[in-house]
């Protein structure tokens, strides 16, 4: 669906992300660790089992996506990132990557606008001249049920689906992390085989 934008440009609708099979293979394959696919607004698409376990905050919202978790649900996002601040400045980096990309994008329009005006933080980024870096590949999450996990992202963009990213979440070997993401691993297999 399209209307006439600005200037007599069509303005876009963007359809909901679909994965092709090979991607889903890809992801199903991804077993030992956090995966998700992501669209360029940072809706999270698909996840393979551990990484349903990783994110069960951002999951439980209608419309799972990661700005909207960040942004409108700061109670429970500010416990999930203790890092918050740095975490805010790169989905706002990435909401404005996706913009420039694709400025006609009427779903990522009301995604800014929803986030302007109901948040804040969101509101004094996104209007900011200052530029946020991106994102670095270390990120801390609080879980709910097994507590600190550091882990090293690795945002890999499929080549026949330019605006999907395959998030992969990975720890260092021995340490603390790999220990309680490995806990997370068993009891979401668990949940997996049983439900």
């Amino acid at each position: 669906m399209t209307s006439r934008g600005v200037g007599g440009r069509a303005d876009r609708t963007t359809p909901p992300a679909r994965l092709r099979p090979g991607l889903r293979a890809a992801l199903a394959a991804v077993t030992d660790t956090p995966a998700a696919v992501l669209t360029d607004r940072l809706d999270v698409v698909a996840t393979n089992p551990l990484g349903r376990a990783v994110l069960a905050p951002v999951l439980g919202h209608d419309r799972p996506n990661l700005a909207r978790f960040l942004f409108l649900d700061e109670d429970a996002s500010t416990a999930f990132y203790p890092d918050w601040d740095r975490v805010a400045d790169e989905h706002v980096h990435r909401l404005r990557t996706a913009a420039a990309r694709d400025p006609h994008d009427r779903t990522l329009h009301r995604l800014v606008g929803q986030l302007s005006t109901t948040s804040v933080p969101f509101r004094t980024r996104w209007s900011s001249t200052r530029r946020c870096a991106p994102h670095r590949p270390r990120v801390v999450v609080a879980h709910p049920l097994v507590g600190e996990l550091e882990l090293v992202r690795e945002d890999l963009v499929p080549a026949g689906d330019r605006a999907l990213t395959l998030r992969i979440g990975t720890t260092a070997p021995g340490t603390a992390s790999a220990e309680r993401l490995g806990i997370l691993a068993s009891w979401a297999a668990d949940d997996h085989a049983g439900g």
